[in-house]
């Protein structure tokens, strides 16, 4: 058993190197895919942590009027505190809010000029609220909204971050169906481009399948070189897109960081650097095999 294994290794390879620039034009169509394939995990990593970042990062500020008592707005921190979706409420009082004003402003000497000529602290308290859960926040927006705080607060500030972080999200998921439907059509291509290379292998050998046929060669020692055949196109492509594939990650790791600061792209794939192995691999072989498989349930019959 394992010689005739052997056998069809090796009459598996002998067939893919017969057939140069076919075994060429397949292996490159379906590195291609394989490219594409693994350019939109990469997106699917950069997408998720991009969101997750601004999640991190959103809360519901809530403005109040400059005349709203203090013991009024520390009603309303109360209030929030006791509601199950919040996570935590900061209160920056009119006198911080002032002071924190100035020193983002330290270098702007006609904003210090002009806060010099007011009489009194234009800014107003406010609340910064964090929720549990980000799909949350909408449910504590509408809360603060209600009739019974209208009379102190001035604005409450959620909306614009949310459409922000939607707007990342549907652009994510555009880009992702637009990468399927191309790394599917690609496949598609990679596994018509297969499909005819075994099947023109099969009849310039169909002499030879004859002969074996007639000494009552296994249908498996017929069938499993055009199966190799294919294994061996899907294995190439794998390693070639590999090839390809880390050193472009490499290059642009620096400037994804840039974007989104604890994205680092790079170690993401060297961290599961055997899985990205392992699964490209698998679709490379399953694709070139089922290209194999289909070509051989049509023109052999054995």
């Amino acid at each position: 058993m394992i010689q005739t294994f052997k056998n069809v290794i090796g009459r598996g390879w002998t067939n893919f190197k017969r057939n140069r620039y076919l075994s060429l034009a397949a292996t490159g169509v379906m590195s291609l895919s394989l490219i594409l394939f693994l350019g939109l995990l990469s997106l699917q990593y950069v997408s998720t942590e991009s969101i997750a970042s601004l999640e991190n990062k959103v809360d519901v500020s809530v403005y109040f009027k400059t005349d709203a008592p203090e013991d009024q707005i520390l009603g309303v921190k109360s209030d929030l505190l006791a509601q199950a979706d919040v996570l935590s409420v900061n209160y920056v009082s009119r006198d911080q809010a002032l002071a924190d004003f100035k020193a983002r402003h330290s270098q702007d000497a006609m904003i210090e000029e002009s806060l010099s000529l007011l009489d009194d602290n234009p800014l107003g308290a406010s609340l910064d609220v964090k929720a549990k859960e980000f799909s949350q926040y909408a449910s504590i927006a509408d809360f603060l909204n209600n009739d019974k705080y209208k009379s102190i607060i001035e604005q409450v500030n959620f909306e614009e971050n949310k459409g922000v972080i939607d707007s990342i999200a549907n652009i994510s998921n555009s880009i992702r169906n637009w990468g399927l439907t191309a790394t599917f059509l690609l496949a598609l291509i990679a596994v018509l481009v297969t499909f005819n290379t075994v099947r023109l292998t099969i009849f310039n050998q169909k002499q030879e399948i004859e002969i074996m046929r007639l000494v009552g060669a296994s249908n498996w020692h017929i069938r499993g070189p055009y199966l190799m055949e294919g294994g061996f196109y899907g294995l190439f492509a794998a390693i070639i897109s590999l090839v390809i594939f880390y050193p472009i990650v490499y290059l642009v790791s620096g400037k994804v960081s840039n974007f989104v600061e604890q994205v680092n792209l790079i170690q993401y794939f060297t961290d599961g650097a055997l899985e990205v192995v392992l699964l490209t691999v698998f679709l490379g072989v399953a694709l070139g095999v089922i290209s194999s498989f289909i070509a051989i349930r049509k023109h052999l019959k054995v």
